[in-house]
């Protein structure tokens, strides 16, 4: 069972590394793509006690979420409800929680979602962290006054597991190939958009979810050192992308643990993103750790002949769809030595010849280890995987390299980012040292490999 880019592979190795628009551009079956068909969709909850405002459906601090109900507070929330008086319909009354997080679930179809949340007392201060589906963090540490409220606009990726069938008698699968234990059960698969209110004191007043499938996404794939956690505060450099940009745009991150170039492709994982992929799309793809595994004979990849092959594989279906391709060379190892090197040098190779925006997350992650010295294990959770401040860390040089070299994504960072300069990292956020709460199943066992050097 061969998808469309396993066949590029084998029809064509070496002339996809010639430019896959150069071969197949007269094809009418490589015209851009166009978007699947709306599903409408427009949600708004007013809750705690008190009025409901018109048009908001009213959430007591006793809902807890069921399919069949289709909302509710989820993953063993403690939620309570306050009242603030007689004023405003949508002040009146609001839920907080003395033991955060505060998880609130809703069953959507998949999709883009812009969601935006009132959050403040009339009485007391407020202290809100807001994050969605598997932890990508909205917005840090919103804190009100008494008597004061806010609004926060973001958007949020919903998927399911499943890919449209193909027609009768044509090849290809039907659900995305899942092979760590655990990820089945996670946050990003199920059924619902959950969103996370942590912090000292959140206090949720009102939420309205629209469906918005129009808005840019941008889709990542990648490995361990990529993909989302099942629980926490932290994650890797994805999970933490969404503060800095704009409400305009909504991250997918489809990267998963023991992935590489080429099981992303075969498992496929690139069919779910491609099923959703439509014209001013980007598409972030970072690779390396685990190709670089010649004892995984199935996966792995070798850097100057089938690595590049496949990342051209990537760009060519990329391209089709009307998206931007931009590839992201892995960030090197705690032992910052050459790991990944050959990885990360092809991957330039390519980005040059086929003229690809290119973010160099390898030499800027080398400069930033070497910055922190004897401290550099902060960043980590082993000689590997990141901690939640590594992870921040390369969101901020992530989004450097986004404004240095690929101005259409450019232009939805908000204003205020701040730069970092690698050499000068910065010191954690205070968001990393909030509770994580249940949220879902830790990882799974990863296939046997050896200890990483």
């Amino acid at each position: 069972m061969k998808t469309y880019a396993q066949n590029c592979l084998v029809l064509a190795g070496f002339v996809v590394v010639a430019g896959a628009n150069a071969v197949f551009a007269q094809r009418p079956e490589d015209a851009v793509l166009r978007p699947p068909p709306p599903v409408a969709a427009e949600l708004r909850y007013d809750f705690g006690p008190g009025r409901a405002a018109t048009g908001y459906t009213s959430v007591q601090a006793d809902e807890i979420y069921s399919t069949e109900k289709g909302y509710g507070f989820d993953f063993g929330s403690k939620p309570r409800g306050e009242a603030c008086g007689d004023i405003d319909p949508m002040k009146d009354g609001f839920v907080t929680t003395a033991e955060s997080p505060l998880f609130f679930s809703v069953k959507v179809p998949e999709g883009n979602y812009r969601i935006t949340v009132t959050l403040g007392d009339a009485q007391g201060e407020t202290h809100t962290t807001i994050r969605t589906e598997a932890g990508h963090l909205m917005a840090g540490e919103i804190a009100t006054k008494p008597g004061e409220w806010v609004t926060r606009t973001f958007y949020a990726n919903v998927r399911r597991p499943e890919i449209p069938a193909p027609p009768p008698n044509a090849p290809g699968g039907t659900i995305v190939h899942m092979f760590l234990a655990g990820e089945a059960e996670s946050r990003c698969w199920d059924e619902k958009l959950t969103i996370e209110f942590n912090g000292a004191r959140p206090c949720v007043d009102a939420i309205e979810i629209v469906k918005d499938n129009k808005v840019p996404t941008i889709f990542v794939a990648g490995d361990s050192t990529v993909g989302d956690p099942r629980r926490g505060p932290g994650g890797n450099w994805p999970t933490q992308l969404c503060q800095w940009f704009k409400p305009e745009v909504a991250v997918c991150n489809s990267a998963e643990g023991g992935e590489t170039s080429k099981s992303f492709v075969t498992g496929l994982r690139m069919d779910k993103v491609l099923s959703q992929m439509k014209a001013g799309d980007f598409f972030l793809v970072q690779f390396g750790h685990n190709d670089s595994k010649a004892n995984w004979p199935q996966t792995y990849t070798e850097p100057a002949t089938s690595f590049k092959a496949y990342l051209r594989v990537f760009l060519a279906e990329t391209k089709r769809r009307g998206a931007t391709l931009v590839l992201v060379t892995p960030m090197e190892r705690r032992t910052n030595g050459d790991t990944v090197g050959p990885w990360a040098r092809a991957m330039r190779e390519v980005a040059a010849e086929d003229q690809v925006p290119l973010i160099d997350q390898w030499a800027m992650s080398k400069e930033m280890w070497t910055a922190l010295g004897p401290n550099v294990g902060t960043a980590f959770s082993d000689q590997t995987h990141l901690s939640g401040y590594g992870g921040y860390l390369l969101s901020k040089l992530i989004v450097r390299g986004i404004k240095a070299g690929v101005p259409e994504l450019a232009r939805f960072v908000v204003d205020d980012f701040q730069d970092m300069d690698p050499a000068h990292p910065e010191p954690p956020p205070a968001y990393l040292k909030q509770s994580g709460g249940v949220g879902g199943p830790a990882r799974g066992p990863r296939p046997a490999a050896p200890a990483a050097k």
